[in-house]
């Protein structure tokens, strides 16, 4: 079972000068965000089991300034994963989130003093939340898409030695120059850590844009200490029901079950999942799920897993998603 997030054979591409060999659909999305060139658009396998057939859950999703575009979100079949296929190829993603996203979704290039503020507030909840299972001496943190760093600061404050990292330049910079933060300006999936260092990663819903979400709980595990503790967030589903609608900002949509199956899958084991806000009010609709670093599942014990009803069931997210706008028919 390989569930790394690999090609499907279907593929098209807006070639080197964004000739028009995608559907218009997808070029007039590209054109709205701005990146046309080298843009290729391609199916992809489940992240998690690796399966092909997937259920559309909804056609269309939010893309910014009160507007909608076609990027179908899709739920496997078979483990109940919840992501947008296809999906355009990285090197998008990376222009994307170096240039545009923030900037896209603020309006600022650097974040405003409410956005600290509100990670800072977020850092502190957080760290009163997770107290009963840390260690009563200050250990070493990863925050993976940290943006600005505000949610390391309560930690730092208490001794703890801290590292993040985010893709976007201009708030990495500011943690950096402002707060005093060590933010790596890179990727998550190419993120280069020491092994067997980190006493507690936190991921506070920057995993449902990366690129490859395998990759990234690889880096991860290997990063962490043997014990040690992986804190995700996922927001994009929960979120989206509250609103009506999914965002093209999200390659993934994690939920309490998806979650728990990739930390099973690369060596967590789930201690709790809550929809309980331990980050704090500002954020709605998010789920988390604690693990403690374990073996990972190998493909046997994984599929297990889906077959004995880990995931979500797929007559349950269609239901639930029937009302979004957007959704499928």
């Amino acid at each position: 079972m390989d569930a790394d997030a690999t090609s499907t054979g279907a593929t098209a591409d807006a070639g080197p000068a964004g000739d028009p060999e995608l559907a218009p659909h997808l070029l007039d999305y590209l054109d709205h965000v701005g990146i046309r060139a080298g843009v290729s658009y391609a199916e992809v396998a489940c992240e998690i089991c690796g399966g092909t057939d997937f259920a559309v859950l909804c056609e269309t999703v939010d893309i910014g300034r009160d507007r909608r575009g076609r990027l179908p979100v899709t739920g496997c079949r078979d483990c109940g994963f919840v992501m947008q296929n296809p999906r355009f190829n990285p090197e998008f993603y990376e222009e994307y989130y170096n240039r545009f996203y923030r900037s896209h979704l603020f309006g600022s290039a650097e974040p405003e003093k409410a956005f600290i503020v509100d990670q800072i507030r977020r850092g502190e909840a957080l760290l009163a939340s997770l107290a009963p299972w840390l260690a009563p001496e200050p250990g070493h943190l990863l925050d993976v898409g940290s943006s600005a760093g505000g949610l390391m600061v309560p930690f730092a404050r208490r001794g703890w030695t801290v590292l993040g990292s985010d893709p976007d330049l201009g708030y990495v910079e500011f943690g950096r120059r402002r707060l005093g933060l060590d933010i790596l300006p890179v990727a998550a999936e190419d993120m280069e850590l020491p092994q067997a260092q980190f006493d507690l990663v936190i991921i506070t819903g920057s995993l449902e844009h990366v690129f490859d979400v395998n990759r990234v709980m690889q880096v991860c595990r290997r990063a962490a200490k043997p014990g040690s503790l992986l804190l995700i967030e996922g927001r994009a589903y929960g979120y989206g029901l509250l609103n009506g609608f999914f965002s093209h900002s999200h390659r993934r949509y994690l939920t309490q079950a998806s979650i728990r199956l990739l930390m099973a899958k690369h060596g967590w084991t789930p201690l709790w999942a809550t929809a309980d806000p331990i980050c704090g009010p500002t954020r709605p609709g998010g789920v988390y799920c604690l693990g403690r670093a374990a073996e990972p599942a190998d493909a046997d014990t994984l599929a297990a897993l889906v077959r004995d009803g880990a995931g979500d069931g797929i007559d349950r997210l269609i239901a639930e998603t029937e009302a979004l706008r957007g959704a499928a028919p």
